[in-house]
């Protein structure tokens, strides 16, 4: 494979933030997918190395516009979406090449395989078609969150189940009870847990 110059950079990073979900995160490879934690600001040089080395690597990118506080004008660049790590699929000869390239810090196993597959293809469907998105930290089980839209507005729970929706669990101390009901995730809003809140939902 020809080594990538510093001119093509660009032209690369367009096209991996339009290629489709199947071009991206491609079907049938023969090893297994990893995630690396790069080393600071590391992301597009790993990805080039695990290009030049022949190994299929995903770095999700998208663009950013910032304007200088100084001249006022704008300019645009093209960053990863999740900051210092790539995901990349390799068989053991190629990890072991991967981590000579001296910019990963560690690589962390992927124990649900095809659920790794789905969930990136859906975030390259994203990041292809030029939707706007928000990054935010998933919730789990047992986070206290606020509803920040909506008629439930300002309602606080438990998070108790991670399905489609999430399921929260809004207690009512002194009765001993509680109600549930299910929010999408948009919707939500992590939240410190209230002194009075019980251990478990």
């Amino acid at each position: 494979m020809r080594r990538v110059t510093a001119t093509d950079q660009n032209t690369i990073w367009e096209a991996c933030m339009r290629a489709a979900p199947t071009e991206a995160i491609p079907d049938c490879l023969p090893g297994t997918w990893w995630v690396a934690h790069t080393r600071p600001r590391a992301e597009k040089a790993l990805t080039l190395d695990l290009r030049n080395l022949d190994i299929t690597a995903y770095l999700p990118l998208c663009s950013r516009e910032t304007r200088s506080s100084t001249t006022g004008r704008k300019s645009r660049s093209i960053v990863p979406v999740f900051t210092g790590y790539v995901f990349f699929n390799a068989t053991p000869d190629q990890r072991y090449r991967a981590l000579n390239t001296n910019r990963i810090a560690q690589t962390l196993p992927v124990p649900g395989q095809h659920e790794l597959v789905g969930h990136l293809r859906q975030i390259q469907r994203v990041l292809a078609d030029g939707t706007e998105f928000r990054l935010r930290k998933a919730l789990e089980v047992g986070q206290w969150v606020r509803v920040a839209a909506g008629s439930l507005a300002g309602v606080e729970g438990i998070v108790s189940q991670r399905r489609s929706r999430l399921r929260l669990v809004l207690n009512v101390a002194t009765l001993g009870q509680s109600v549930s009901v299910e929010v999408d995730q948009e919707l939500l809003e992590e939240i410190p847990a209230p002194s009075f809140a019980p251990r478990h939902p």
